[in-house]
């Protein structure tokens, strides 16, 4: 169920020295509550850094077909 007013947000993390990787993605209200959703589903692997994007501000380099 879709909540009014969402936004998508995509979610991105690294452990250690890894690269910067897309984990996924969460629909919220506010970016506050995208880290609450993101951490919450996401962090498995105890990342140590975390980051979500609403997805409209992401800039395609490469968009996918």
């Amino acid at each position: 169920m879709r909540q009014a007013g969402a936004a998508l947000y995509e979610v991105f993390a690294r452990h250690g020295t890894e690269p910067l990787r897309h984990v996924g993605s969460v629909r919220a209200t506010s970016p506050e509550e995208a880290g609450v959703f993101a951490y919450t589903l996401y962090d498995e692997r105890g990342w140590s850094e975390m980051f979500v994007v609403p997805r409209d501000r992401v800039v395609w380099v490469v968009s996918p077909s």
